[in-house]
């Protein structure tokens, strides 16, 4: 069975919570009227109730219904949450604010037209979850096209089944990624802070390892003769013995 046929089997199988809007009427306390002679009324807070895919609209009092909605879920005719979003509901309604839908809203949904969503409306599909859902007497009473309006809703549905796992593993990886940044960002401040106290304790260090008391002693005069050394001195020489000359003879002379 392909995606959206599973899909639409569980829709058909999974109830859905009736469709509860309130207002405020005035309600005449007759005895009360003819004993003043005039209208005596009070405000009484009504909930409209249509069930899901009908057109019938119950109303009852809103403190009879939910005291018949706490006997209900006590024997197991109506889900707890049902109950608490129907409560918040009605908060919601007396505080001023719009109700929300119980899924996608129908008015919006760029699969159809206006007019097509117009239509559903008037007929209490509210959600694309409902018309997904609706049952026969719903289709019938959406007419033609009633069917393939029911399977477009069906196959959006399934379409973003398929993607849920998807965008949970996405917003997953983005959650840890954030995390990682996070840690980095602590590890480099910390690493910056340990690396400005040890640059301050080495100049401390520095500073108290050359007291300004301590004066060096000026340097003295370097020379040429400093750096040469001095050249040994000059061997003198012996003095030549005296020439001796003897005087020559005559004889010799010839």
């Amino acid at each position: 069975m392909s995606s959206g046929g599973v899909v639409g089997s569980l829709l058909e199988r999974k109830e859905r919570p009736a469709y509860v809007r309130f207002e405020t009427i005035a309600v005449e306390n007759q005895k009360a009227s003819l004993a003043a002679g005039q209208y005596v009324g009070r405000d009484v807070d009504y909930a409209l109730i249509t069930p899901p895919y009908s057109k019938d609209v119950f109303k009852i009092k809103v403190e009879q219904w939910k005291l018949n909605m706490n006997q209900d879920v006590q024997n197991g005719r109506m889900p707890q949450e049902w109950m608490d979003q129907y409560l918040d509901n009605y908060k919601r309604w007396k505080a001023g604010q719009e109700l929300p839908l119980n899924g996608t809203p129908i008015k919006g949904w760029g699969v159809l037209s206006p007019v097509q969503q117009e239509t559903l409306i008037r007929l209490n599909i509210l959600t694309v979850e409902d018309l997904g859902g609706v049952n026969d007497e719903g289709i019938s009473r959406i007419g033609m096209g009633g069917h393939d309006l029911k399977n477009k809703a069906i196959a959006w549905l399934a379409q973003l089944q398929d993607k849920g796992p998807l965008t949970q593993e996405i917003a997953s990886i983005k959650s840890e990624n954030t995390l990682l940044r996070a840690n980095v960002d602590t590890l480099t401040a910390q690493v910056q802070q340990l690396m400005a106290q040890l640059r301050a304790t080495q100049l401390t260090n520095s500073f108290n390892s050359s007291p300004a008391s301590v004066v060096t002693p000026a340097a003295e005069t370097i020379t040429a003769a400093d750096i040469f050394e001095e050249p040994a001195p000059a061997l003198r020489s012996a003095p030549l013995p005296p020439v001796v000359t003897h005087p020559v003879s005559k004889q010799e002379q010839l």
